[in-house]
């Protein structure tokens, strides 16, 4: 008899559960790679003078505190639908809103965790809201960012494959 997995479904998402502390340390190469990654060519994140970029572009926030569904849902007892061994399934993204607080430099260490901020329901879908927080090693925020995900179809909807 096999474990019943817990899916991190609507249902059992609740308002501040939370993924554990993740920590990433911006350097020139991580800043220039994100760069060439996204294909932005503005020397001002390039190495190739051999100076180290001054700051990072600020969707690199992306990067560095990656949203972590995943981890949300273990560290509070579930499977995330997308890990689940029966039936696995994507919660579509809705939408994103990013603030940024200050630049992310090499050198920095950005400190992030996501956390469930709202849950709420339109036209019959359900969504769920998680904010990803940056700080750096000093404590300042550098960025955040709400991500909203459809977790459950109206009646009548069908989920896409």
């Amino acid at each position: 008899m096999s474990e019943q997995e817990r899916r991190w479904e609507y249902a059992v998402v609740e308002i501040g559960q939370a993924s554990p502390e993740v920590e990433v340390e911006v350097t020139g190469e991580l800043i220039a790679g994100y760069a060439g990654a996204v294909r932005n060519d503005n020397p001002a994140y390039s190495l190739d003078d051999g100076a180290v970029p001054a700051h990072a572009m600020p969707s690199t926030i992306f990067r560095v505190a990656p949203l972590r569904r995943g981890d949300i849902a273990a560290n509070n007892g579930f499977v995330a639908q997308e890990h689940a061994r029966e039936n696995p399934f994507q919660t579509p993204f809705a939408k994103c809103e990013v603030r940024w607080f200050a630049p992310m430099r090499a050198g920095d260490t950005i400190t992030s965790f996501g956390h469930v901020v709202d849950k709420y329901e339109r036209r019959g879908n359900k969504f769920v809201t998680i904010r990803v927080e940056a700080n750096n090693q000093a404590g300042e925020k550098v960025g955040e960012y709400d991500y909203t995900c459809i977790f459950e179809y109206a009646q009548g909807q069908k989920r896409p494959d």
